[in-house]
C-alpha cells in the first residue's frame, strides 16, 4: 500500500501544480485593520479543536470580519460536536476524489471567493486543505511554512512540532496586526 499511495501523492500534487500554475489572482498584503472578509482553513481531529476553532471564529467577527471556514476530518461521518453553519464547511473522506482533490458543492464556491486573507490553520500537511489553499483566490494567503508549499502562501509562519492551534493562530493574529501598519517601524 506504501507504494500505491506514494504515487498517488506524487500524481496529486503534479496535478495540483499543474492547476495552480493556470490561477490568476489579484495579491494584495492587507492587516486585520484593512480586512473586510476571512476564510479558515483547519484540520478537524477532535471537539478540542473545535472549539478553539470557535473562539477564533468569534474573534474575528467581533472585529466586523466576515468568516468563512473549511475544514477537513479523518472521520468517516461529520463528527456530532460539528455544528454546520451558513458560513463553516466540512469535508471527510467520502468527499476526496482519489487524487485527494476535494469534490464537495461548497468547494468552487469557496476557492472563487476573494476573500481579504486566507488563513490555513494546518499544523501538518492535509493534502484537502493545501487545494483549497492553493486555488484559492484570497488576495492574501497565510500558512504553515514548509519549503515546498512557498508558491501556494504568500506568508508563511514557522512552528514547531510541539505548535498547538491556538499558539499558531496567536502568532498569525500577531503577524496580521502588525502587518502593513503605518506605525509600526
Amino acid at each position: 500500500m506504501g507504494l500505491i499511495n506514494n504515487i498517488r501523492q506524487k500524481l496529486a500534487r503534479r496535478a495540483l501544480l499543474q492547476e495552480h500554475q493556470k490561477l490568476r489572482r489579484q495579491r494584495r498584503s492587507t492587516n486585520l485593520d484593512d480586512a473586510r472578509t476571512v476564510g479558515l482553513l483547519y484540520y478537524l481531529p477532535d471537539e478540542d479543536t473545535y472549539k478553539q476553532v470557535e473562539e477564533l471564529i468569534k474573534l474575528l467577527s467581533d472585529n466586523n470580519l466576515k468568516v468563512r471556514v473549511a475544514c477537513f476530518t479523518d472521520n468517516k461521518i461529520q463528527p456530532h460536536y460539528f455544528i454546520p453553519k451558513l458560513s463553516q464547511d466540512i469535508l471527510i473522506p467520502k468527499d476526496i476524489s482519489w487524487l485527494g482533490k476535494p469534490e464537495k458543492a461548497f468547494v468552487a464556491d469557496f476557492i472563487a471567493e476573494e476573500f481579504d486573507i486566507l488563513i490555513d490553520l494546518s499544523l501538518e500537511e492535509h493534502f484537502p486543505l493545501l487545494y483549497l489553499a492553493a486555488m484559492s483566490k484570497a488576495a492574501m494567503k497565510i500558512g504553515r511554512f514548509d519549503e515546498s508549499h512557498q508558491q501556494f502562501y504568500d506568508m508563511m509562519i514557522h512552528t514547531t512540532a510541539v505548535s498547538s492551534l491556538r499558539e499558531f493562530a496567536d502568532q498569525i493574529l500577531h503577524y496580521l496586526q502588525m502587518f502593513n501598519n503605518t506605525d509600526q517601524v
